[in-house]
């Protein structure tokens, strides 16, 4: 009988990408190999993920919209890597696995379907959890503070929501992130500008077009909502759970955004309790499992208002380490019966995201002054960034 120490098995994890020009996910293998998994990446042939030197594995994604070459895409590198933990990395790629766990969704092979309950938790909640109506509802339900909204389905209604709450207000889409169907409303003017803005992008009917082309599981049925704005900075957190139980979270509190309401450029990494035990309080209530994140409003009064959920990893994720968190160890050793025990909390680190800050401010302080997150170990990632130019929806170049 060999007395040879056995050896434990490295947990696989695979990040799927639709989006091809995603800032965060690219940054996620080297962050999970560190963590101590074996990782797969699922993209585009030019998404940035697949330019990553750390991933162990790559696979290539057959179509961007067309939902049957998605999922074979999907089912093929699952089958081949076989991962204990899928991640959907972008809004893309969560909204078509939040479309094949709906009461019309076409069949997954069994053992995919188990990771996904194993990768995501309560899959009853996963479709809320991308939903902002849908979010805010469960804070309510979990006690977590949040901003007044409501739907609106005309513009008589916007406008009377508007005049309850008090102007300005915010006009957003249901579905949607980093900025996008997101705008600040000042007067009733902005209002009604807006408003018919949003009714003719987001909701005019291609539904019949849409549905032959099998690309109706994205962009598809917004609802329009009115909500209270909170002056305050935005603030942010990213985490790793399972069932339900959180296991580590790093915060983020926003000093400089590419654009009014768009996504962060400059942020000060940090451990904040008030941020984390909100979004302790989100995850239990969705079950969740897997990385998940959550927008913060840090109001006038110092209280921390939940905005939305982006139920995947957020550019703050590859960062904690730099604050003594690790939500992607702490995921490791969960998913192998251990407890991760985080050290006492760290420093707080700001952070300049490349390439959002470089973009918005070539000459900006912050990329001197603050920790710039630039791939320089990563030549062939960072080339890939530096080269990649704006696409519309056929894939070619926009001025």
């Amino acid at each position: 009988m060999s007395d040879a120490p056995s050896v434990e098995r490295q947990p696989r994890i695979l990040l799927f990408t639709i989006q091809t020009s995603h800032p965060g996910s690219c940054r996620l293998p080297k962050y999970l190999k560190a963590a101590g998994f074996h990782v797969g990446v699922l993209g585009l042939p030019r998404s940035l993920i697949l330019a990553s030197s750390h991933a162990d594995e790559r696979f290539r994604l057959m179509a961007r919209r067309f939902e049957p070459l998605i999922r074979a895409s999907v089912e093929r590198a699952f089958r081949s890597f076989r991962p204990d933990i899928v991640v959907p990395c972008d809004e893309r790629a969560v909204s078509v696995v939040g479309s094949w766990l709906g009461d019309e969704a076409p069949a997954l092979s069994v053992d995919l379907m188990q990771c996904l309950r194993r990768s995501l938790g309560s899959l009853e909640t996963f479709s809320r959890r991308y939903s902002k109506i849908e979010t805010l509802q469960m804070a309510r339900e979990a006690g977590v503070d949040c901003p007044r909204d409501t739907v609106v389905d005309s513009l008589e209604a916007c406008e009377a929501a508007a005049e309850a709450f008090g102007y300005p207000v915010v006009l957003k889409i249901s579905h949607g992130a980093g900025g996008a169907g997101v705008v600040l409303c000042r007067d009733p003017a902005a209002l009604r500008t807006t408003w018919a803005e949003f009714t003719s992008r987001y909701t005019q009917s291609k539904s019949l077009r849409r549905k032959l082309l099998r690309r109706d599981w994205f962009g598809e049925g917004h609802s329009i909502l009115v909500q209270e704005y909170v002056a305050g900075s935005p603030a942010m957190s990213c985490a790793s759970a399972l069932d339900g139980r959180t296991l580590s979270v790093v915060s983020g509190r926003v000093s400089t955004t590419s654009g009014r309401m768009g996504p962060a450029s400059v942020t000060t990494v940090c451990r904040d309790p008030m941020i984390e035990a909100a979004t302790a309080r989100m995850i239990a209530r969705m079950g969740a499992s897997g990385f998940i994140s959550f927008d913060f409003v840090i109001a006038e009064n110092g209280a921390a208002k939940l905005v939305e959920c982006n139920p995947r990893p957020t550019q703050i994720l590859h960062l904690a380490p730099l604050v003594g968190s690790d939500p992607a160890r702490a995921l490791k050793e969960a998913l192998a019966g251990a407890e991760w025990t985080p050290p006492a909390a760290g420093r707080t680190v700001e952070v300049a995201f490349f390439p959002q800050e470089w973009k918005r401010d070539s000459a900006s302080p912050a990329l001197m002054s603050a920790y710039h997150d630039v791939p320089w170990d990563d030549p062939r990632l960072l080339r890939a960034i530096l080269g990649k130019r704006p696409t519309n929806w056929l894939g070619r170049p926009m001025p």
